[in-house]
This record gives structure tokens, sequence and C-alpha cells, in this order.
């Protein structure tokens, strides 16, 4: 099939104008937060504003070239590739489905890096000393994040026993878990949410599946407790309030 090279660019422009203007509708809706780490917001938003003017200009003078112009346009074969369907089924995708946070079935796809100490350790020796410092002032103030990296320092049950916990995740039970055992987890995520890596901390909570389904966001109260349940981290989370409550504006932590 041969197609008017001209009409090729108009859809290529047109693609990417879906594109730009989805990203800037993520953007105003605060929603590019679910996508992307925070730090790169306002570039992401200002390039796709940037390419949305450009390609809009690009599109209006290429139609306006077809429209005033009687000689026979070249013709160039066009066969749709991998990478045009590819592009084609996600701009369908974005514009028909909500967007939404990662979930507990992506933290099983990514299971072999759940609570990864390997990826944690890129932390600097700063935020190290800090996290550690709160265990001696107020660790309530620690996230999920701070806890699990905490876990990869100190791996002596007795050094958490009693240390109060205030978090808010998801509930997620990994493949293996206990049953009395959920983790209230999040997503670490360093530039966006490809490199996304689950974390969470283990919740001591029998018959917490009559109560709570998975994904759904909860916040836990309580204190660390040591445990005999096999599971890999040092202490427990005993709880003393367990309540349901909203995804938070940002879901990640960094």
């Amino acid at each position: 099939m041969r197609f008017d090279a001209r009409m090729v660019s108009l859809a290529t422009y047109f693609a990417i104008v879906l594109f730009n203007a989805y990203t800037l509708i993520l953007y105003f809706n605060q929603q590019l937060t679910l996508y992307i780490h925070p730090r790169y917001i306002l570039f992401t938003a200002a390039f796709n504003a940037l390419s949305l003017v450009a390609c809009s200009v690009g599109f209006v003078l290429t139609a306006w070239r077809m429209g005033s112009t009687t000689t026979v346009p070249d013709r160039v074969a066009w066969r749709p590739s991998i990478t045009i369907l590819v592009a084609g089924f996600v701009l369908v995708a974005a514009y028909s489905l909500p967007a939404r946070t990662l979930t507990s079935g992506t933290a099983d796809q990514r299971s072999d890096n759940f609570n990864n100490d390997t990826q944690l350790q890129s932390s600097s020796d700063t935020t190290a000393n800090t996290t550690l410092a709160l265990f001696e002032v107020d660790t309530t103030q620690l996230s999920i994040a701070d806890w699990v990296s905490a876990f990869n320092m100190k791996t002596s049950a007795s050094f958490y026993e009693g240390k109060k916990v205030d978090v808010v995740g998801f509930v997620f039970h990994p493949k293996g878990t206990p049953q009395d055992i959920f983790y209230v987890s999040r997503f670490r995520i360093t530039c966006c949410s490809v490199d996304a890596q689950p974390l969470g901390v283990p919740v001591y909570s029998p018959g917490w599946q009559e109560e709570f389904e998975e994904d759904s966001w909860v916040h836990v109260k309580g204190s660390f407790a040591q445990t005999d349940e096999d599971i890999a981290e040092p202490a427990i989370i005993d709880p003393q309030s367990i309540e349901p409550t909203d995804q938070p504006a940002n879901p990640y932590v960094t």
C-alpha cells in the first residue's frame, strides 16, 4: 500500500499532539506523579507543551501545503511497523483507561526486587545516617522506605522491638507469605514507574483478608515486635490500629 508522504507526516504530527495533550492533562489533573518522579514533573510538562506547539504548527503547515498544491505528491510505501502499532495501542489505552497507580500485581511481577537492598544501598550515607538518627527522636516520622532501609542496615530484632511506627501504604500479600501477615507497601521510584521497586513493612494481623482487600490503602499504627514467622525482615508490626484511608496524592516514595 502506498500513501502520500505528507499524509504520513500528518498522522505522525497528530499522534505526537495526542500524546502531548494527554501528558498535559495528567499534569493539570495532578496525576503525573502516578508515572514519574516529582523532580521531573515541571521538565516533562514544559517539554510536552513545547512539543505540542511545534507539532501543531507542523500539522497546520503540512495540511496547508497539501491544500494549496496541484502537483502530484510523492508517494511512499507504508507498512504498519511494530513501533507504530505499539504507539497506537498506547494512545488508545491512555485515552480509554483511567490513570492509576501501580498495584500489587506489579509488585508480584517484581517480587525479586521486593525490599531488595541492592537498590536501597544506592542511597547516600547521609540519608542512611539521618534514618538511624530518627530512631533516637521519633520513629513515627519514618516512612516505609526508611524502615526498609533500616532493615538492611540493622538486622537485629531487638533493635526494633517496641519502636513505634506510623505508616500509610497499600495492602500487599507476596506469594509465600504466611497467611496472618500482609505488607503495608509503597513503590519507590527513581525516574518513572518503569523503574519502580516495591517496598513493604510486615504487619501481623490474623484475619486481615476479611477486612481489607489487596491494593486497598491503609493507615497502620503500632510498634515493632520480634517474630517467629517465616519472613525476611527482622521484626514485624504489632498493630494498634489499621484504618482504611484514601490513596495519597503522591503514592510513591523516593
